[in-house]
């Protein structure tokens, strides 16, 4: 079951998917109708409403009435219907200048509450988090949450985010343009391909409660480390003349500052069995891959088909 505002999802995930549209998590009322008409069936929620750190940073009140708010929300109406089990889509955006560059855990944010993240989209994520514990701690809620890094994937749009300059430098090099990079070369920042993403947090879903040892049930979703500059030469495997210029976007440049360099796969390996397959090249490789299938399909103007 999906609650959706307005887009659909993509066809694969639709026909697979109760979609009902018209929910906003700013809407007090449509959520609560959404939970309570499947009230009998429903077991959990994930809440995975949320703009990405650009697109934060460019209208925080806007992107806090949808994260802290639309939490609120979520969580009143679960608790009004007999709903107990919230998932939600924390971020690498938690964490500030003073947490650990190497192997950053979920567990540090536990324990350095107070540590501030210096963003509009880390405070947010950090009510979120706070938001949880009390539901937990006065409804006997059981709550779970994953640190995610940037996404990879082989769609064919992506929103306004940091990590995101992954995808469009790849877009790029399919397309023989040149790409301006927006955060510094030498900076690495933790990615993770989707469909290892998609693994871990069903891992982190279904594990029995017993199993889940870290404080809050907080999990860092690791997966592979990489610079603009190491990404830039597995781009060049496919498109040899790839070209590129540096041309800092503050925001952008300022959360790859921020965020830790990698983050730790133990905990998750440990309690819930969770390690990413995916690697930088194999998931450039996805990428072009699908990129180029998009390509070989759009490319004709009529398909006819014979019955």
């Amino acid at each position: 079951l999906a609650g959706l505002r307005r887009s659909a999802l993509p066809p694969d995930l639709a026909e697979k998917t109760v979609c009902e549209f018209g929910v906003d998590v700013r809407d007090a009322e449509s959520v609560r109708a959404l939970i309570d008409k499947y009230r009998h069936s429903l077991k959990r929620v994930w809440n995975l409403a949320a703009p990405l750190s650009v697109d934060t940073a460019k209208d925080p009140k806007a992107a806090h009435d949808i994260v802290v708010g639309g939490m609120k929300v979520i969580l009143e109406a679960m608790r009004e219907a007999g709903v107990t089990q919230m998932l939600f889509s924390d971020s690498i955006g938690s964490y500030g200048a003073d947490a650990p560059r190497e192997q950053a855990t979920a567990r540090w944010l536990v324990e350095h509450p107070t540590q501030d993240p210096g963003s509009d989209y880390g405070r947010q994520k950090r009510a979120c988090r706070e938001l949880m514990r009390a539901y937990a701690e006065k409804h006997g809620f059981d709550c779970r949450w994953a640190v995610i890094p940037g996404v990879l994937h082989g769609d064919a749009v992506w929103g306004g985010g940091t990590t995101e300059y992954a995808l469009d430098a790849i877009k790029c090099a399919f397309d023989g343009t040149t790409f301006t990079c927006p955060v510094p070369y030498e900076m690495p920042l933790p990615m993770i391909m989707a469909d290892d993403l998609i693994v871990g947090l069903l891992a982190l879903q279904d594990a029995q409660k017993s199993a889940l040892g870290q404080p809050e049930c907080g999990y860092a979703m690791s997966g592979f480390s990489f610079t603009p500059l190491q990404l830039f030469e597995e781009i060049k495997r496919h498109r040899p003349g790839f070209e590129h210029n540096l041309k800092l976007d503050p925001d952008a440049a300022n959360f790859a500052t921020l965020w830790p360099n990698s983050i730790s796969p133990d905990a998750a390996l440990r309690d819930i069995h969770f390690e990413a397959a995916v690697g930088l090249r194999d998931a450039v490789d996805m990428i072009f891959a699908a990129h180029r299938s998009r390509d070989f399909w759009t490319s004709f103007g009529c398909v006819f088909c014979s019955s």
